[in-house]
């Protein structure tokens, strides 16, 4: 069965095989992104033909907020509106006139003035929220409600790394939660869905729905419930999984619920085409890594998320990928899991002492 299910896996990165991402929109729109990359906010390119260092992702103290501002909050009139406002005639004093059209929440608003991001009133279905400040941490940046990291970095360019409050699981009744945010990995806009350590880790398949410290996102232990991933995901096209330094997986987004279809879940194996993989000093680009997808927990697994040597074969490629004919890693060493089956530190930097694996979308 995870020879099928690798065959099915294999075709996901055909909608984008080049990691080319859409060009840029404006800023203004609606929020009505229901396909993967947020039309409003599509994700930036990523330049380095290597990653830069991502250690400061998970730094002790997230920045909330920024110094920078941007040109989209003005102050609009507060004035009453001018004799004939409403009257559909465009006089000396007016902005607009609509006639019966003028609204608060319409292009011509009520008093006869160009609606504005900063005029204390939402236009619909081109503004989600109006705050009268320009700190983008706050839930609400230019105008716009984000969902995801990349939205906040669309909308005011140099926000730093860390906490954002946001809505990523979308429109509905839940309140804003914080999210943590990687502004400087490869460009940034990175939004952090998982952190999982060494030494106490969630050894489970993101494909599962299991919510761990989601108010929490500098916790230790930290998860996105299945509905807020799912929504993330919905937004992203890219996936990223590193514990701290230089090692690092970079793929595609539609890979991160892979193997959920699997009759037996520790079975739960497909190749994964990675834009980078890089283990120790050695960096392979556009390869195709047999990658199982379950841990310990989801019922004594190996390791979840892992690239492991002997299994290779389980999927029809090589069974040594990082040096040709021969192994790198001890045999089960699971690297790039955070509950491996052999601990292997000198090799990989997520299995050393008080390591921390972090997993990312944008």
């Amino acid at each position: 069965m995870g020879i099928v299910a690798a065959a099915a896996l294999a075709g996901c990165l055909d909608r984008n095989p080049d990691f080319e991402e859409p060009p840029l929109p404006t800023a203004s729109g609606s929020d009505s992104a229901t396909t993967t990359g947020d039309p409003t906010a599509p994700p930036s390119q990523g330049t380095a033909d290597s990653p830069s260092d991502p250690s400061a992702t998970d730094a002790g103290t997230a920045t909330v907020g920024v110094t920078e501002t941007t040109d989209s909050l003005t102050t609009g009139p507060t004035t009453t509106p001018f004799e004939g406002c409403g009257d559909g005639q465009l006089d000396p004093n007016e902005e607009c006139d609509d006639g019966p059209a003028n609204a608060d929440d319409a292009a011509c608003t009520s008093k006869c003035t160009l609606a504005r991001c900063g005029d204390g009133l939402i236009q619909k279905d081109v503004e989600s929220c109006e705050d009268g400040n320009d700190d983008p941490a706050d839930g609400c940046v230019a105008c716009f409600e984000p969902h995801v990291c990349q939205e906040v970095l669309f909308r005011a360019p140099g926000s730093p790394t860390g906490l954002y409050k946001m809505d990523p699981d979308g429109p509905g009744p839940g309140p804003l939660v914080p999210v943590y945010c990687d502004m400087t990995l490869q460009g940034g806009g990175w939004t952090r869905v998982e952190r999982s350590p060494f030494d106490d880790p969630i050894a489970r398949a993101l494909f599962a729905d299991v919510e761990v410290s989601y108010a929490d996102p500098t916790n230790p232990r930290y998860r996105m419930g299945r509905a807020a991933m799912e929504a993330v995901k919905q937004r992203s096209n890219e996936l990223w999984i590193d514990c701290g330094g230089k090692d690092h997986l970079w793929t595609d987004s539609d890979f991160v619920f892979a193997g959920e279809d699997e009759p037996n879940i520790c079975n739960a194996i497909g190749p994964v085409l990675y834009k980078e993989a890089q283990l120790n000093d050695i960096l392979l680009t556009d390869v195709e890594l047999c990658t199982g997808f379950s841990g310990f927990l989801d019922g004594e697994c190996s390791g979840a998320w892992r690239i492991d040597e002997i299994e290779q074969e389980l999927c029809g490629l090589s069974g040594t990928p990082w040096l040709d004919g021969q192994l790198f890693t001890t045999q089960s060493a699971d690297v790039f899991a955070a509950d491996p089956t052999v601990v292997e530190p000198e090799v990989h930097e997520c299995h050393k002492p008080g390591a921390i694996r972090s997993v990312f979308m944008r």
